[in-house]
Parts: structure tokens; sequence; C-alpha cells
């Protein structure tokens, strides 16, 4: 294990680190999902409004699945991942096995609201009732989600490197 003193944060990551955090704001808040009826009219939606909307109408199992998987969950991930990067006293502690395998065990499910969006924007194309398309949201948010992903496996590789190692 590398001691405190040869303990260097990968600048590419904390860069890709700066550019996740910045986009998942906008990525949680801009209209993600446009939605049209008929064709005639439609209905913007950011990934944080669909969560709130959910609960106030009470749909309370959905509005904790999208609150906590799709909000909750990346914003823990980048926090667990700073905490990684610029704490002087945390690193040997996060090198531990238990704690890079929960890095990388949370990083396989990162993509999974990508994806659940792509497949509801797909498969609504062409039908005359209800249309959607992704918005300026869904990019944000995808971005950051990778980026974070890229990040995380950095962080996992410099964190598994033997003392010593460059």
């Amino acid at each position: 294990m590398q001691t405190q003193e040869n303990f260097r944060p990968d600048a590419l990551a904390t860069g890709l680190l700066v550019i996740a955090s910045a986009l998942l704001g906008p990525g949680l808040l801009l209209p993600a999902l446009e939605t049209r009826h008929l064709g005639l009219w439609g209905d913007e939606h950011s990934i944080l409004s669909l969560g709130l909307t959910l609960a106030a109408e009470q749909e309370w199992m959905l509005a904790l699945i999208v609150l906590t998987f799709s909000v909750g969950f990346p914003l823990a991930k980048l926090g667990w991942m700073w905490r990684m990067q610029v704490s002087d006293t945390l690193p040997e502690t996060f090198r531990q096995p238990g704690a890079l395998r929960w890095l990388e065990r949370l990083g396989k499910w990162s993509m999974a609201d990508v994806l659940v969006m792509a497949l509801v924007v797909f498969s609504l194309r062409g039908n005359l009732m209800l249309e959607a398309r992704p918005l300026i949201g869904a990019y944000c948010f995808a971005l950051s989600t990778i980026l974070a992903m890229l990040a995380a496996g950095r962080i996992i590789a410099a964190n598994r490197r033997p003392a010593g190692a460059s």
C-alpha cells in the first residue's frame, strides 16, 4: 500500500470529476424528456421533477425508486469519489478491497437510468398517440454518468497499484 506521502490523486480523474459534477446539476434539473400527446401538446420533464411529481401524486414506491437511483445514487457516488480524490487522511481507508469493490459494484448501475430513458424514447418513436424525445437534461445526465464512470475506473486503478508504482 502507498503511504500518505506518496498518494497523489490522478489529475485526469480529478478533471473528469469536476466536469461530471458540473453536469449532474443540469442533468437533474433541466428538461430531460419531452412527451407529446397526439402530436398536439406536450410536457417536459426533468429527472428530479419526475421523482417529485410521483411523490406529489402519492406514488411513493416509484418516487422512492426514481429519487434514490436517479438523484441520490449519482450524488453519493460522486461524493464518494471526491472523498477518495481530495482527502489527506482517507486514502488508506479507501484502498481497502471492500471499499473499492463497493465503488465497482455501484459503477455497474451507473448507466441504468440513461438506458431506461433511451428505451422509452425508442419504444415511443412512430407512435401516433404518444411520442417522446430526449432533451438537454438527458444529454447532461448521460455525459455526467459516463465521465463519472471513467473517473471511477481511474480511481480504482490508481488505488490498486502497489506501493512505489506510478
